[in-house]
């Protein structure tokens, strides 16, 4: 019997967090001679790459391939499946584990049927469990989108898939070239792809939620891939007979990501967002896209423009000067963007709140993220701008806030979604 699993990694400066993530593979209660660890190393600059060398020592099953170039996550996963020999694949990110039993209680599944695609919507963080107990009696493809439709509750991740690779090169489904949403894309497509589907009930997954470092290129990324990712629905779209369900489906994955891009449009810079406009008008060109008029003019540099003009107003109208120190609650999208365009506009910015405890201390642009805990609101003429668009998870913040010594007054919600 040949290989059942490929563990694909891609790592890219993962030093902290890499030895855990190879030790969770490596103790599997499972016979090595049935799998193998593929790493790929995306021209690493920090230790990760002598932990490689080091576990690759010590384990035969582990094969490791160097990018002389710093590739990016989607050709690095690419590169594992094409030298990848195991009937199953699995995707594991360089900051996360798998639980020890995992190997052993899929291949106990896959003994029943051969199966193109399982499912774990089950997983742990280091925050809290997923659990997904009313989605394990779904019992088929079909079934599985629409409950999804109605309900849209699926967050698209390739780690909680294992993917028969004979399917994958069947249907030639590979990571698209896209920096962000690329498993928003490869996933929608397995799944519209994916004749036999079985949900796994268990936790197989421990997801690592940890502080990250984003620059002010991370909006233009951003936005450069929301509209890779649109052009990439549609071609997926154009290259299947969708049936009702699947084209709502589809549709949710594109309504997710068209509810973020007014944020990365309002921290863009108007000469980047000149670019991103005449990349559309390329792209656009070679894929036929239905509704077309709609995304010419959401791309449209006068559009975008005219959505920055109207996000950057409605930050910038408020009067900032009346108090000691400004703070954000919200490290998410919408929290960072309104710190830029106060930046931009020579606001001054104390730093962020958000309850993450893996934020904590962390720097972006120089500012600390803090547990409102730590905050003596009591001492300085205080601010907190709360981005957060949901009623309840504000209304959570401001009793959160009060606790603290805040006053309401104190209290700004700016939704700006």
């Amino acid at each position: 019997m040949g290989l059942l699993f490929s563990i694909i990694i891609p790592v890219h400066n993962s030093e902290k967090y890499l030895s855990g993530s190879l030790k969770s593979a490596l103790s599997q209660n499972y016979s090595k001679k049935k799998y193998e660890i593929i790493v790929v190393n995306d021209s690493s600059t920090d230790g990760s790459k002598k932990i490689i060398n080091n576990f690759k020592k010590r384990f035969n099953n582990i094969k490791v391939i160097n990018n002389l170039k710093n590739k990016k996550v989607s050709y690095s996963r690419n590169i594992g499946i094409k030298n990848a020999k195991g009937k199953y694949i699995i995707f594991l990110d360089s900051d996360d584990q798998l639980k020890n039993y995992s190997l052993t209680k899929i291949e106990n599944i896959l003994l029943k049927k051969n199966y193109d695609l399982l499912l774990c919507l089950e997983f742990k963080s280091n925050k809290k469990k997923i659990n997904s107990n009313k989605v394990k009696k779904l019992k088929n493809i079909n079934s599985f989108i629409d409950y999804d439709n109605k309900r849209n509750f699926y967050n698209p991740n390739c780690w909680n898939m294992i993917i028969r690779r004979s399917f994958l090169l069947e249907k030639n489904i590979t990571f698209r070239k896209i920096d962000i949403f690329e498993d928003q894309v490869f996933c929608t497509e397995v799944l519209l792809n994916a004749n036999y589907m079985k949900i796994i009930p268990g936790t197989f997954y421990k997801y690592i939620q940890r502080p990250f470092s984003l620059s002010r290129k991370t909006n233009v990324l951003a936005l450069n891939s929301c509209l890779n990712a649109l052009v990439s629905f549609c071609n997926i779209a154009n290259n299947f007979d969708l049936k009702k369900n699947r084209i709502i489906f589809v549709r949710n994955r594109i309504k997710f990501i068209l509810n973020n891009i007014n944020k990365y449009i309002a921290s863009t810079s108007f000469v980047q967002i000149k670019k991103v406009s005449l990349e559309y008008k390329k792209l656009s060109k070679k894929v036929d896209i239905k509704n077309k008029n709609f995304y010419d003019n959401l791309f449209s540099f006068q559009n975008m423009s005219n959505i920055k003009k109207k996000i950057t107003l409605k930050v910038t109208s408020f009067n900032y000067n009346n108090y000691d120190k400004i703070f954000i609650f919200g490290f998410g999208v919408s929290g960072r963007t309104i710190f830029h365009i106060l930046k931009d506009k020579k606001k001054k910015i104390d730093g962020f709140i958000d309850n993450d405890k893996n934020f904590n201390n962390s720097l972006y642009f120089k500012k600390k993220i803090l547990s409102p805990q730590f905050l003596n609101f009591k001492i300085h003429n205080v601010l907190v701008i709360i981005s957060q668009k949901e009623k309840n998870i504000s209304e959570e913040m401001t009793k959160q806030l009060i606790k603290y010594g805040l006053s309401r007054k104190n209290i700004k919600f700016m939704d700006i979604s």
